[in-house]
Formats: C-alpha cells, sequence, structure tokens
C-alpha cells in the first residue's frame, strides 16, 4: 500500500510539473509574444526551480529530523493551496524597453515558482523517504519521467485542441488538490521509516549502489552537457530548419527517455558501447552543421540532430546512472544532477546571448561533450585492461604495463574527433558568409544578420536574415533603394490594395518592421506607423537599409508587443493595417485570435483594409483568418502573387468592411479562393490549437 501510494503520488506530481510548463507558456504569450524565445526562457526557469526544488529536497532530508521534515513539507503543501487558481504574477509585459528574459522569469517566478519548487521536490524527498527503510527507490525517478513524458506528449494532442486555457488553468488547479491530498497521506502512511515493509531484494531491485563514488562536480559536468545540448538543439531546430513550436517536443520526450532507460533498472550500462555511441552522434551533428546536406529537410534533420541527441543523453545520463551513491547521499546526489541541469539551460538560454553575438551555441556544446567523455576515460581504461587481463590470466592490480598504455591511447582517442569537429562547426559559422555579411547583431528574440550581395553593380542589394528566415531585402542602387521588393512588392496583396485606394494621404500601419520595405510604398502626406516587438531591429533598419529614412511619408516606430499597444491606442484610423511579425514560419498564436482581429478593426477605417501575412511552408492559416473575418460579418479574400514561373512569392489575406475594395479590378486579377475549413473554428484567446492547420 505504501509504495502504491508512493508510485502515485510521484506520477501525479511529475505530470503536473510538466503540463503546468504549456500552460504558462500559453499564458506569457499575449504578454511577450511568440516564438522559439519563449520556450527558451521558460525552460530555464523550470530548470532553475528544480534545482530549487531538488536545494530544498536535499536539505531537509540531510538537516532536519524525519518528524519536522514531515509536518515542514506538508505545512507548505498546505500554504501552497492559497496560490490557486494556476496563474501569471506581476503586470510585466514586452514594451521594447524592458529585458523580456527578465520578465519572463519574474512572472514566472511570482506566479508559480514555489509551487512548481514543491513539485519538483516530490520525488527526491519520496524516494529519499523510501530509500530510508532498505526500499530500492530508483524506479521511482524512471517513473517520474515517464509520466513527465507522457504530460509532454498529451498536452497538445489530448489537452490543448479540446481544453480552452480557463479550463486547463483549473483543470491542473484540481489535479494539485488531489496531488496535495495524495502526498499528506504518503507522509501519514509513512509516520516512521520502519513502517514500509521491506521487500526481498530481487536481481533488478537493488540498491544500484556505486562502490566507487564520484565527486559531485563530475555529476554536475556530467548533467550539464546533455542539458545544454537540449536547448541548444531546440533553438537550431526551431531556427534554422523548421520554426515550428512543436518542434521542442521532440527533443525534450528523447532527454526524458533516457533518464527513464537507465533509472528503470532493467537495462545494464554498456561504457565502451554508449562511449563511442557518443562520440559518433557529436561528430556526426558537427559534420551535418559544416557541411549542411538536408538544408530545411525536416526530417533528416530531426533524425540526425534528435537521433544525436538521444546518443549523447544515453551515454551521459548512463554514466550518471552508473555512479549512484549510498541512499545517505541521495539528497546531494539529485541536487547536483539538477544544478548541471540548471546551468547547461542557464548557459546556452541565457548567457550564450549576451555574450555570443552569433549561434555558435551548438558547435561549442558539441564540442564540450567531450567533457563527459574524458570523465568516463579512467573507468573505461580500468574496465579495458580487467577484460584484457583476465583473458591473458594475468593479475588484475599488477603494475602499470603496456596493457593500460593502449587502452588510455584507444579510449582518449575518440575525444579528439568530438573536439575537432564541434572547433570546425564554430569556424563555420565563423567563416560562412563573412565576406558577405555586413552586420550581425544578437539578442533575446535570436539573430539578425545583414547580409549583400552583387556588390558595385545594379543589382547590388542587401537582406535581412532573422535565423535562416529572409525578412526583407532591399536594392541598394541609388535609384532602386525605394523599390518595394519581396513580399511587398507591387504585384503583392499589400502593393494592389495600397494602388487600388484614393490618392488622398494615408495612414499605414505595419505589425513587423523587419528592413522598413512596407516605407517604400509611402508617399509625400503618408503616415506609416511601425510595431515592433525586438527593440534591435529598428537600429539595423535604420543602419544597414534606407527605407525609413529615405522614404517621403512620415515614419513612427512603437516599441513593445503589437497587440498590446494597439489595445491602448485610440483609433488609428489606418487605411491599410498590415499584419507580418512572424518570427520565420512561427506563429504567435496571440495575433491571430478573435479578440486580436477586434482590435485591428478598430483601427481600421470603413473603406480600409487588415492584410495577414499567411504565406507560411507549415501552417494552412488562411481559412483560419477567413473564418474569423465571417464570425464579424467581414469580408475577405486571399491575394496570391506569382512570379513568372508561377512560384508562389506571397500569400496575402485581406479583411475589410467594404467588399467593393475585394472586387477592385487591380486586386481580384490575383485572388484565388480559400479553402473551406469551417470544423476548424476560430482561434481565441482562451483556446487555439494549431495541429489543424499543419500541412501535413
Amino acid at each position: 500500500m505504501t509504495r502504491a501510494l508512493a508510485a502515485a503520488t510521484v506520477t501525479l506530481g511529475a505530470l503536473l510539473l510538466f503540463l503546468v510548463q504549456p500552460i504558462v507558456g500559453r499564458l506569457l504569450l499575449p504578454r511577450f509574444g511568440g516564438g522559439a524565445a519563449i520556450w527558451s526562457a521558460c525552460l530555464v526557469f523550470f530548470q532553475v526551480a528544480l534545482l530549487l526544488g531538488y536545494a530544498y529536497a536535499a536539505f531537509i532530508t540531510a538537516r532536519i529530523s524525519w518528524r519536522k521534515q514531515r509536518w515542514l513539507h506538508v505545512a507548505l503543501i498546505a500554504a501552497s493551496l492559497g496560490s490557486l487558481p494556476l496563474g501569471l504574477g506581476g503586470g510585466i509585459s514586452a514594451d521594447g524597453h524592458t529585458d523580456p528574459a527578465l520578465g519572463i522569469l519574474i512572472s514566472l517566478a511570482l506566479g508559480i515558482g514555489p509551487t512548481y519548487g514543491l513539485l519538483a521536490s516530490t520525488s527526491p524527498l519520496v524516494q529519499g523517504w523510501l530509500a530510508r527503510a532498505g526500499a530500492a527507490p530508483w524506479r521511482l525517478f524512471a517513473l517520474s519521467n515517464v509520466a513527465s513524458l507522457a504530460a509532454l506528449i498529451a498536452y497538445p494532442f489530448l489537452i490543448e485542441p479540446y481544453l480552452g486555457l480557463h479550463v486547463q488553468t483549473w483543470v491542473w488547479s484540481g489535479a494539485y488538490a488531489v496531488y496535495a491530498v495524495l502526498i499528506v497521506g504518503f507522509t501519514w502512511r509513512i509516520k516512521r521509516a520502519d513502517d514500509i515493509e521491506p521487500a526481498p531484494a530481487a536481481p533488478d531491485e537493488d540498491m544500484g549502489i556505486d562502490v566507487r563514488p564520484t565527486p559531485l562536480w563530475m555529476i554536475v559536468v556530467l548533467a550539464a552537457v546533455p542539458s545544454a545540448l537540449l536547448v541548444a538543439v531546440t533553438e537550431f531546430l526551431t531556427r534554422d530548419v523548421a520554426p515550428v513550436p512543436m518542434l521542442w517536443i521532440p527533443p525534450l520526450a528523447v532527454y526524458l527517455l533516457t533518464f527513464v532507460a537507465w533509472f528503470d533498472g532493467r537495462l545494464g550500462y554498456v561504457r565502451p558501447m554508449w562511449l563511442l555511441a557518443a562520440a559518433m552522434a557529436a561528430t556526426a551533428m558537427a559534420w551535418t552543421l559544416i557541411a549542411d546536406p538536408f538544408g530545411f529537410k525536416l526530417k533528416p534533420n530531426l533524425l540526425m540532430f534528435v537521433g544525436g541527441l538521444f546518443m549523447i543523453c544515453l551515454f551521459c545520463h548512463g554514466e550518471v546512472s552508473a555512479r549512484r551513491p549510498a541512499p545517505e547521499k541521495l539528497g546531494s546526489y539529485y541536487l547536483a544532477m539538477a544544478a548541471g541541469g540548471a546551468l547547461g539551460g542557464l548557459a546556452i538560454g541565457l548567457l550564450a546571448p549576451v555574450v555570443l553575438h552569433d549561434q555558435y551555441d551548438l558547435g561549442i556544446v558539441l564540442a564540450l561533450v567531450a567533457g563527459p567523455m574524458a570523465l568516463a576515460v579512467p573507468r573505461l581504461e580500468s574496465g579495458i585492461v580487467a577484460w584484457w587481463r583476465t583473458w591473458r590470466g594475468r593479475p588484475i592490480g599488477s603494475a602499470a604495463s603496456i596493457e593500460t598504455t593502449v587502452a588510455r591511447v584507444l579510449a582518449s582517442a575518440l575525444i579528439l574527433p568530438v573536439l575537432g569537429s564541434g572547433a570546425l562547426a564554430i569556424w563555420d559559422r565563423y567563416e560562412s558568409d563573412r565576406a558577405r555579411t555586413v552586420s550581425v547583431q544578437r539578442n533575446f528574440y535570436g539573430v539578425l544578420r545583414v547580409t549583400e550581395t552583387n556588390k558595385d553593380t545594379d543589382d547590388y542589394s542587401r537582406s535581412l536574415v532573422h535565423g535562416a528566415i529572409l525578412h526583407g531585402f532591399q536594392m541598394m542602387a541609388l535609384g532602386r533603394q525605394l523599390q518595394a521588393t519581396g513580399y511587398y512588392r507591387d504585384e503583392s496583396g499589400v502593393g494592389r490594395v495600397l494602388r487600388s485606394l484614393p490618392a488622398a494621404p494615408r495612414r499605414i500601419g505595419v505589425v513587423g518592421l523587419g528592413s522598413g520595405v512596407m516605407a517604400a510604398h509611402g508617399r509625400a502626406g503618408d503616415v506609416v506607423r511601425f510595431y515592433d516587438i525586438d527593440p534591435v531591429v529598428p537600429i539595423v533598419a535604420r543602419r544597414d537599409f534606407t527605407f525609413v529614412t529615405r522614404t517621403p511619408a512620415v515614419v513612427d516606430i512603437v516599441p513593445g508587443d503589437a497587440r498590446i499597444s494597439l489595445a491602448r491606442e485610440e483609433p488609428q484610423q489606418y487605411s491599410v493595417l498590415v499584419i507580418d511579425a512572424f518570427s520565420g514560419d512561427a506563429i504567435p498564436i496571440h495575433l491571430l485570435t478573435i479578440e486580436a482581429i477586434d482590435i485591428y478593426m478598430k483601427h481600421v477605417i470603413r473603406d480600409g483594409a487588415l492584410l495577414v501575412h499567411v504565406s507560411n511552408k507549415f501552417f494552412d492559416l488562411a481559412p483560419l483568418v477567413k473564418n474569423a473575418a465571417e464570425k464579424r460579418g467581414l469580408y475577405s479574400a486571399l491575394a496570391r502573387d506569382l512570379d513568372t514561373t508561377g512560384f508562389i512569392v506571397s500569400d496575402w489575406v485581406v479583411v475589410t468592411r467594404d467588399p467593393a475594395l475585394i472586387d477592385a479590378p487591380i486586386l481580384k486579377s490575383i485572388v484565388v479562393p480559400i479553402t473551406d475549413h469551417p470544423e476548424w473554428g476560430v482561434w481565441t484567446d482562451d483556446r487555439a490549437s494549431i495541429l489543424p492547420l499543419i500541412k501535413w
């Protein structure tokens, strides 16, 4: 009964621990915008909070008596019920001035910090209490990771599509109350350590104690590298391969699976095999970064980088599992693991954007895989020498000989390719496009790179690239600098709508500045008002491009999240309001909800238009915008701009109160039907799922 109650408590605690992450991520969207940066900051917070939870568990089990531990924990759990229902703290939002990463951390700390820390302490506390009575605790750690994985997969597929965000917070809060009952019941059940009936030790149920104790700093290193690699691989996939929000699931899933594999106790850790696998994986990933054979192909990149992450995590976490201490050191062992995880996440999620001007993160971490490999070499050497001498019939403890030297050379030789390949990947990133690069700037929102081609010719141009996605380009020859280009060229939906409007001065609103190409459409007497959440973008647009400085229109740039700014402003009387604020192909959900559409239309004049840029390789956004327009009694049309070869240059959904605008000949000639999907409904601030929109 006691063991079953322990398992139920740990399972529910782990489920809640990982379900809360996507829920609060959704709560953060209206405050801080969308994109992979939000998830990276959240991941850092969760790793730090996990560390604090483990530190609390280690402290009370080491410094407080058995009876006081139980009463203290029950009191804190009871107090945490007062923080329900689930929500965020403070009123911080992206205003263009406050550091968004710091704002996210503060919002999470004030909202769910203490509760999350208590949930994080569940697994080490329950394991520690069971271990006091001689019960093997390791399978509970594996069970907690299975539950975490289940929550991770269940949210996008089983919860988000069917439950609104408000209901999600209340369901989570109710489940937390059940968890509180379970943890209190468990502490009552084990009033004394000897209340747990000892079970016969099975071969796979022993304590798994390492007979050669490992210094805690080694556990920190072994846990830090895979954690850093998790964040680096996730950022790489969602930035340079396919900016799809759901791509954070596969890396985190395999990361959790490696804990399950080793701490379940059914698999034996074979050091030579997994050391070799990690070396091959790190080397292959580094050379893939250098050669880039897959480009934007999602499946081979997923196979290479998620598969490589899996191999390296199996090695590192296998080393962690093989170094399990005696029960009395359980708290400090888990604390060291959590410290390593937090340090790895902090290094890539918060420190790297500050100290590295470009995305060298993944190459650096791949080189650092050599660190855990080096820590494993002494034990690998002793194992090889022991096997060799046993086979040769020589005493294992005899003096050092040629066998030791050969084993050391063979083991250490695996490290050099990893170090060299990682260093080459860093150098390749530094050298790539260096001759064409005008400037590179990095902050919380990613890397902005300005490149140039065909210099000293009439086709001289500059491009703004965010990660791997083009965010506008400008022809730099003197007579062509106000030529509208790319998604915004005269033949596009935006260009044709603007040409369909009366000749009177216009007010044009643009959500998403980029290189400032929309200013090329400005005429004398016009006002072009940009909104951008990234404070670096206006600097780059003014310094490296000339759209906003040479246009005859008046240009205004509003910092901070566009939806928040537009909600606060008086009606701006825009003739055209352009929504193009997506980071690559990633979708800031809060910019496409019905509530957001209402805010936009408040600022659009009666015969004006809202234009939503829906060009996307991964999601079919046009039906969603059409559904929202129909729900509000508005007219909509999809304007598709094709080049001379039939390639789609851009897709824009035009939303207006005036059907005559859509029927204007200059626009109607490029209008194509929007596929009807009434079953998709509309996105709201409370309920939105990207699953139906995926272009499978």
